[in-house]
């Protein structure tokens, strides 16, 4: 690497461990580190420059009190906040305060937390050159004002002005992304129950343990508008997750009048997670019993006679069955909850109206 990715400014009390990692990095030229032990003497010194700062703080009893003096200050930064644990009540905070990133438990030769670096740079980068771009706009402005220019050149010079520092503004509101906690105790209702109640906009990605788990939930002001994983949307999709062992988080945010999508899913937050956590309950208890996605399976004929009484939810499975066959299929296609489908696919099978078609080394 040609020189420093950037430079970045240590604040507060670090930790062997966190002074050890910050040193790494930039023995690695990936970043430039000046530590200051002192935030109050910090924020209450004048900013030498508009450039955007990058400040990085270690988890701490007094890293909140920090930030939030950061935050008050007159000093345009972002803010990574790195440790080795963070609560449900650390990312709220975060949120709140419009961190642009967390760093949980970060190793030597973590490519996250230095993809999270990158990214800074690149924000810093691109709010220092808008900054710069307003600068030259006001300037060119005053000139041809005292020159006289032509009135509707320099309007239009103004409206040109406007607009950026209208994205400026929204860069220093909604920039970067935040990393959610990955403490194993935080679930995906924890995780949606937090931006909705911080009315927060953007798109939360989710990654499952396994192959193929990813997903994406898109919140306007803390309403969801939009779900996706694989082929299935929307409620059926967040439901899905939820069965999800050890997900994983990252939310990047928007604002809000840039969304696209207003549609919002009719369903209340609380009562989201509820339904969801109770879905997921039920998954655990039949989770050793549920069949491989690839697994083929048909319907046995022979099984139904006049003294036959299937279940609801049970004639509803044996129907995606005879139409779709593949495990996957009948997940995807059906509009019933996944959880439905695996109860009614476990108890057919036992009951001997479906049998597996393809070889497997597991039986549903």
């Amino acid at each position: 690497m040609q020189g420093s990715l950037c430079e970045v400014i240590a604040l507060g009390e670090f930790s062997p461990w966190a002074k050890q990692l910050l040193n790494h990095w930039q023995s690695d030229d990936l970043i430039q580190i000046s530590f200051e032990s002192s935030i109050a003497s910090f924020c209450n010194r004048a900013p030498s420059s508009q450039k955007v700062q990058i400040v990085m703080m270690e988890n701490g009893p007094a890293s909140k009190t920090g930030i939030s003096l950061l935050r008050s200050s007159p000093h345009d930064l972002l803010i990574v906040w790195m440790g080795q644990s963070f609560t449900k009540e650390d990312c709220s905070f975060a949120l709140e305060n419009k961190l642009f990133g967390i760093m949980e438990n970060p190793q030597l030769s973590d490519k996250k937390a230095q993809d999270l670096l990158v990214r800074a740079a690149e924000m810093r980068s691109q709010k220092n050159q808008l900054t710069h771009l307003i600068h030259s706009l006001k300037g060119l402005i005053l000139q041809s004002e005292s020159k006289n220019t032509d009135q509707e050149l320099v309007s239009e010079m103004k409206t040109g002005l406007g607009k950026v520092e209208k994205l400026v503004h929204q860069s220093n509101v909604h920039s970067g992304s935040s990393i959610l906690p990955l403490a194993q105790s935080q679930g995906l209702g924890d995780v949606l129950l937090t931006l909705s109640e911080l009315e927060r906009t953007g798109t939360l990605w989710i990654r499952g343990a396994q192959s193929g788990q990813e997903g994406k939930v898109d919140f306007l002001q803390g309403k969801i508008t939009f779900a996706e994983t694989g082929s299935v949307q929307q409620l059926k999709a967040i439901y899905r997750m939820f069965s999800w062992d050890t997900p994983r988080f990252l939310f990047n945010r928007k604002a809000p009048e840039a969304y696209e999508n207003g549609q919002l899913i009719p369903l209340e937050m609380g009562l989201l997670v509820q339904e969801g956590e109770k879905q997921a309950q039920r998954y655990k208890r039949i989770q050793k019993q549920i069949p491989p996605l690839e697994l083929k399976v048909d319907f046995v004929a022979q099984s139904l006679t006049v003294k036959t009484a299937l279940s609801p939810n049970d004639f509803h499975t044996l129907v995606q069955v005879v139409e779709y066959h593949f495990v996957s299929d009948i997940l995807d296609y059906s509009e019933k909850w996944d959880v439905d489908l695996y109860e009614g696919l476990i108890s057919l099978k036992k009951s001997g109206h479906i049998k597996v078609m393809s070889p497997t080394a597991q039986a549903v």
